[in-house]
């Protein structure tokens, strides 16, 4: 019985590492008792032929997620050729979110892109060949370097993050609000589940 469920496409050049899911230092909360209680019955039940071919079927969901998702975003990728890569975009979005910044440090954009130090260093110093952004040594301390976007590099990145909600908004019209409420939920219940395991 298969029992990960991959749930992002990772970049060539990216480096395993920890799971913002995994820690709460990254902004996510511990898994709840509800959660807990889950896993415990859970636990109790594994072993039915019931819960076997249940969790057998939601791992084929799984895959046809993944597969379905590894597509759109091939295609999403087409459609911003002369842009960013999807793996540049997650590298370069908390930058959006900070505008008033003087920069922000490597090892945070590459823990935001779940990617490491080293590679992040090298698709930054890639992106900076190209105008996207610059690379200065911060007056605080000389040891960090800090990230900025040029304009066009905020051009990019905004066309890019457009194009990303626009997608999401065609694929999300087809449930309801209260469609959306459940799944979200049940998501979130199932990756702490994955993680806590």
């Amino acid at each position: 019985m298969r029992q990960q469920f991959p749930d992002r496409v990772p970049d060539a050049t990216e480096e395993e590492s920890p799971h913002p899911a995994a820690s709460t230092a990254a902004g996510q909360a511990p898994v709840d008792k509800a959660v807990d209680k889950a896993v415990d019955k859970a636990a109790v039940d594994e072993s039915t032929p019931a819960a076997e071919a249940a969790a057998e079927a939601l791992a084929q969901a799984a895959d046809q997620l993944y597969y379905a998702m590894r597509r759109a975003r091939a295609l999403t990728s087409g459609q911003a050729s002369d842009g960013l890569s999807l793996a540049q975009l997650a590298l370069l979005a908390p930058l959006a979110e900070a505008p008033g910044e003087p920069g922000l440090p490597v090892g945070r954009l590459a823990a935001a892109a779940e990617v490491g130090v080293s590679t992040a260093t090298r698709m930054l110093k890639q992106l900076e060949g190209k105008g996207v952004l610059t690379r200065q040594r911060s007056p605080a301390d000389e040891r960090q370097v800090l990230i900025r976007l040029t304009d066009d590099g905020a051009d990019q990145l905004a066309a890019m993050q457009d194009i990303l909600r626009a997608r999401q908004r065609r694929v999300l019209q087809h449930y309801t609000p209260t469609e959306l409420g459940t799944l979200t939920a049940d998501l979130q219940r199932l990756a702490a589940v994955i993680w806590r395991e």
